[in-house]
């Protein structure tokens, strides 16, 4: 007697496959820097996108939290922009201080963001 395959199973496993090959192509956006993950130093040779212009803050969600901005990030040989975000102060009169890209002879090179 021959058996039939149960439709429901080949069901699952087409997908469990499809799931398995969308998770091995996600994109992770690198963190922002504020949330204390620093790179290596990075240099590139080609300039660095214009900020973006349009950027929506909203409002603060509390007294003790500051904007801060997005930025040009380099990934995989690639620029990505990382979207600014509302941060809380480590300390009450903390100020955020911009991260920026510096000209130097090997290229540009970024200069981290830093509470002072």
């Amino acid at each position: 007697m021959r058996k039939e395959p149960i439709p429901q199973l080949g069901v699952a496993l087409t997908l469990l496959l499809g799931l398995l090959a969308s998770l091995s192509s996600c994109y992770v956006e690198p963190y922002h820097e504020v949330d204390g993950y620093y790179g290596d130093d990075v240099y590139v040779r080609e300039a660095v996108p214009p900020p973006r212009t349009q950027v929506i803050v909203g409002t603060a969600p509390g007294p003790d939290y500051v904007w801060v901005g997005g930025y040009w990030s380099r990934y995989r040989n690639n620029w990505h922009w990382i979207d600014g975000r509302w941060a809380h102060r480590p300390r009450p009169n903390a100020v955020w201080v911009d991260g920026r890209w510096d000209h130097h002879p090997q290229g540009y090179r970024w200069n981290h963001g830093h509470w002072r």
